[in-house]
């Protein structure tokens, strides 16, 4: 199977796996912001930001090792299996004796109460471990080639969170603890069924340690923890800094109207999965560039038509997904789907810097978005609320993007249609300000503006699905 093949077989698995159990997700937003307060919402999901931050420091990125490590027909699979269970188990027992520093993340109630993460210490440290460790075990999986198992845990995943998350809230009334204790649950279900179907015990050989790929694995996946907590800084530091200056009301807002610009995400997290284990391969270096820049401008054609219909959507989406004391957070949502559709193409961009393990500068670039996320948090914040972080998050992706285009052609030049990215660029801005302005006839413009983005993109769009399938 040649890698268009490949990529399209294992983009379309992914895609019934992770938009079914993703969509579900994204449908129970309503349900959740019937049960949860605001307050109690904004909370919850600062507990499980915070999760996504440690992790990182507590794996030590180790998933993306076995990953990439894995997929080396080279390396005994046993062992990179094994390296990266023990590489989460001695970081989640270092990790221990700083649970203090939850104390530094606090948030006051639109009650005038104040709080911090301390409170919620064994629940996190919980999340954080099995979070580790089923993440571990999916990663090999994929390395092992079983991507419709991968599929198919997403999916089931899903729907044990959801279950346990009606359970825990409607029966249980256990509010905050319910929230996060239902993806406890279902990510430690998801790894006893990894580890019973795909037979991971197998893979498990902790007396025969390649103590040499260790450190070759950690010398590739240390970079990207710094890298790991930047990125997540660039999406969650704005919520954190409206939790401290405004409220955990306010914060819980925001939270709910950055979900509607993960169904961009989605997008990513579909191809992105798809992406990694096609991007390597034995061509020649002008078949991985003609490759890389076919699938790089297909894909953000497809990227941009759905952020367009996100920003003109943006209202409907908070009529459906939450109840009407959250309908306020559709303004977050223009500027958040811009950010999402730069944070898509960021994402296609670092493959360059993994496949060619060069992980120092994908942690520089994202360190550099992060400078500029905090800055413009604390500057704009204060006075502009909730629009002043969606402005933040929207600059500081569309600066990650630019500085990895430019600094990646070291590695490998991605010719990228320039044109049509800088003219559907702007067509977006103009669809952002009327959607924020609400001009007279406001839905018209925007049906207008969403079918002059979808024309620029529809050649680019058709064009690359026929290369990909004739080349496939």
């Amino acid at each position: 199977m040649n890698q268009y093949k490949r990529l399209l077989s294992n983009t379309f698995i992914f895609a019934v796996g992770t938009f079914s159990s993703k969509i579900l997700v994204i449908l129970m937003l309503r349900f959740y912001t019937g049960i949860l307060t605001q307050d109690e919402m904004g909370v919850a999901d600062l507990i499980v930001k915070t999760t996504s931050i440690l992790y990182p420091v507590v794996s030590l990125s180790i998933g993306q090792a076995v990953i990439r490590y894995g997929l080396e027909r080279r390396q005994r699979k046993p062992d990179v299996f094994t390296i990266g269970l023990i590489t989460i188990l001695c970081g989640f027992l270092i990790s221990l004796p700083f649970h203090p520093a939850l104390s530094l993340i606090h948030y006051k109630t639109s009650f005038g109460t104040s709080g911090s993460l301390l409170d919620y210490q064994w629940l996190i440290y919980l999340y954080v471990l099995t979070s580790c460790t089923q993440n571990v075990c999916s990663q090999f999986i994929r390395a092992l080639g079983f991507v419709r198992l991968y599929a198919v845990d997403g999916i089931f995943r899903t729907l044990m969170t959801i279950l346990l998350n009606i359970l825990y809230l409607k029966v249980f009334e256990w509010n905050i603890f319910g929230y996060v204790f239902s993806i406890i649950c279902a990510d430690a279900l998801s790894t006893v069924c990894l580890f019973l179907i795909a037979g991971l015990w197998k893979y498990v050989k902790p007396l025969q340690i390649n103590f040499h790929l260790w450190r070759g694995m950690l010398a590739y996946s240390l970079p990207l923890v710094p890298d790991a907590i930047f990125v997540y800084i660039v999406g969650f530091f704005g919520q954190t800094f409206l939790a401290g200056m405004q409220s955990a009301a306010v914060s819980g807002i925001y939270s709910v109207a950055y979900r509607v610009p993960t169904l961009i995400a989605l997008v990513a997290s579909i191809f992105v999965d798809a992406w990694q284990l096609s991007m390597v391969n034995d061509n020649s270096r002008q078949e991985q560039i003609r490759f890389f820049s076919n699938v790089g401008n297909t894909y953000s054609s497809i990227v941009f038509i759905i952020a367009s219909g996100g920003i003109m959507c943006a209202k409907l989406a908070m009529m459906i997904l939450a109840v009407p004391s959250y309908f306020v957070g559709w303004m977050f949502i223009p500027l958040l789907a811009v950010g999402a559709g730069f944070n898509c193409l960021s994402s296609f961009q670092k493959s360059v810097y993994l496949l060619e393990k060069r992980t120092i500068p994908s942690f520089l670039s994202t360190a550099f978005s992060a400078v500029v996320n905090i800055l413009l948090n604390v500057l704009l914040i204060p006075r502009y609320g909730g629009m002043g972080a969606a402005t933040a998050s929207m600059v500081s992706y569309i600066g990650l993007f630019l500085y990895r285009a430019i600094d990646s052609r070291r590695f490998m030049p991605i010719h990228w249609n320039v044109r049509r990215l800088g003219g559907t660029v702007l067509l977006l801005a103009v669809q952002t300000a009327l959607m924020l302005t609400e001009p007279p006839f406001w839905i018209v413009w925007q049906l207008l503006l969403f079918g002059c983005v979808f024309l620029l993109n529809c050649k680019e769009l058709l064009l690359g699905v026929k290369k990909l399938l004739h080349r496939a």
